[in-house]
């Protein structure tokens, strides 16, 4: 199916978007479906195209996914300018992002399928609080889902002093970053992932970490990740409840961010909810690694 990639206004912000299939603007075809992707933190489009591409393969529908309301910045040829107001990049402001999108881009008589990666799973899991959107989703696909105590979890421990005491020191060596020449932050960034996560990252990868150290982006990274910290708290179990049957959820053991426990307290809360544990070959960030394996799971 045809890839396309652009820049649409949302809300008032420029919101980089990549379509399998038909374009955002293009008829779309009745009673088909749409399937939406939710990235997670960072929300940088470029990190999803081998899962989706891979995905695309397989499935005979569109595929979209669009980036985090601050998360990416328009090209300087586009004349778009990002908003200065903060409360469209907490995760409260990313919801409405989302809802705004679908509400402009899919028509009323499109079925949706989600996918919600991470954070994305929680704003899914948001937007199907809407009763008219719920009844339109046909299901909903949660990868390592952070739906509570996201600021107890093993990785936020580390996180939060860092993102705390650090932040203005980060963005200050991030500009920094940004001044050297394209070939010296590419071969930086690629031995940064051979030493620290030895991984060899392709091109997509390398071309959103290299956005992702931007320090504009890096700064709506931390605020909507210490806003994560503050809002995520207790499992909500009676919303889950009214749409569990069109949940689908992946957990891994080896995930710092939505560790077992949260696999634990969902069962033991709702013990016939879809919940799957896959095998500790898959990382969080599967998208660096392991994009095409995750994307063959159902």
């Amino acid at each position: 199916m045809a890839y396309k990639e652009g820049w649409v206004l949302v809300n008032g912000i420029p919101t980089h978007v990549l379509t399998w299939g038909c374009w955002i603007d293009d008829p779309k075809p009745d009673g088909k479906s749409i399937i939406l992707c939710i990235s997670g933190n960072p929300g940088v489009t470029p990190f999803y195209k081998r899962f989706l591409c891979a995905l695309n393969k397989q499935l005979d529908m569109p595929i979209w996914i669009l980036s985090h309301a601050g998360h990416e910045l328009p090209p300087m040829s586009i004349n778009m300018k990002m908003p200065k107001n903060n409360k469209l990049f907490t995760l409260s402001g990313q919801i409405q992002h989302k809802a705004a999108f679908i509400k402009k881009y899919i028509p009323e008589d499109q079925n949706i399928y989600f996918i919600g990666h991470s954070v994305g799973a929680k704003i899914v899991s948001e937007l199907l609080k809407n009763e008219n959107l719920c009844k339109r989703t046909k299901k909903c696909y949660l990868v390592f889902p952070t739906l509570e105590r996201i600021a107890e979890t093993p990785n936020a421990k580390f996180f939060i002093p860092l993102a705390t005491y650090f932040t203005p020191t980060i963005l200050f060596f991030a500009w920094i970053f940004s001044c050297f020449p394209n070939m010296l932050r590419s071969i930086l960034v690629k031995t940064f992932f051979i030493v620290a996560r030895r991984i060899k990252i392709d091109e997509t990868c390398l071309e959103a970490a290299l956005h992702l150290i931007l320090p504009a982006v890096l700064k709506k990274v931390f605020f909507l990740a210490m806003d994560e910290m503050d809002t995520i708290k207790e499992l909500e179990i009676q919303a889950l409840n009214e749409f569990k049957d069109k949940l689908k959820i992946y957990f891994t053991p080896t995930d710092n961010w939505a560790p077992l426990s949260h696999y634990e307290s969902l069962k033991a809360a709702m013990p016939d909810i879809d919940a799957t544990v896959l095998s500790e070959q898959f990382q969080h960030a599967f998208v660096l690694d392991m994009p095409e394996e995750t994307a063959t799971r159902r």
